[in-house]
């Protein structure tokens, strides 16, 4: 995956823009205890998440968001009412009409039903800046079970610390509407603060289901390999080396 090598000229909080922050001050309401997994072009903080965004590909690079058993337990209305994010620069930015009649579905990378513990974060959760191009049977079948597990683990670890993002091998090669990038590949990091387990996960673009899931775990070591990036630098490097290295079992969670 290509990443920038400079920093965003601004960082987005909310619905505003500061200049002049840097990729350290980029805290998010926690979202990114452990240090931001890359740099990127614009930094965006939500309730529920926060986004690295990636101008070239109009998608979001990393999603990063800290979880609670108890947050994971409070059910609202899902709104279902995704927009464009109009803090994007416009010709940075994914609109509805570049999914239209694609044969993607809008891809929700902090998943809607772990964000609606309050209805500003599940409607936040529907912002374009959140999605990637997923084709329906990733999307609705395997992805899908994948987040439902990992509330289910909210619950039973009390807290967790997720990131989760596309991949493109080689860099972007297929593109959708006004040049929105269809990943080739999908991750999603898992980490418990209590234990210092971490479970990892690429998942081919493709129709995959639950039980598929177990074939795709992997060491976070081999996702920062894949995609350029460096989970929980904040960390311990004892904890962090020992942690990334181990590939661990669902049976472990």
């Amino acid at each position: 995956m290509k990443l920038r090598s400079i920093l965003s000229l601004g960082v987005i909080w909310g619905l505003g823009m500061s200049a002049g922050l840097q990729a350290e001050d980029f805290t998010c309401n926690g979202h990114v205890e452990f240090g931001i997994p890359a740099q990127a072009d614009q930094y965006l903080c939500r309730d529920g998440y926060a986004v690295g965004y990636d101008y070239q590909t109009k998608n979001p690079a990393w999603v990063a968001y800290h979880i609670t058993g108890d947050g994971v337990s409070i059910r609202n209305r899902r709104s279902n009412s995704f927009k464009p994010d109009k803090t994007i620069p416009s010709q940075y930015r994914a609109n509805l009409s570049d999914y239209s009649k694609s044969g993607y579905d809008r891809g929700h990378m902090a998943p809607s039903a772990t964000m609606d513990y309050t209805p500003k974060a599940g409607k936040e959760s529907f912002l374009l800046t959140n999605m990637a191009p997923q084709l329906p049977g990733l999307n609705r079948n395997g992805w899908r079970f994948l987040e439902k597990e990992i509330r289910e683990w909210a619950v039973d670890h009390s807290e967790l610390y997720v990131v989760t993002g596309p991949i493109y091998y080689g860099g972007p090669s297929k593109y959708i509407g006004d040049g929105v990038a269809v990943p080739d590949a999908f991750f999603k990091v898992v980490f418990d603060p209590l234990a210092f387990n971490a479970i990892a996960f690429i998942s081919p673009h493709q129709k995959i289901s639950k039980a598929d899931l177990t074939s795709f775990i992997t060491t976070v070591d081999h996702v920062e390999q894949v995609t350029d990036m460096d989970f929980n630098q904040l960390l311990s490097k004892n904890y962090e080396n020992t942690m990334e290295s181990t590939q661990w079992s669902l049976s472990d969670w």
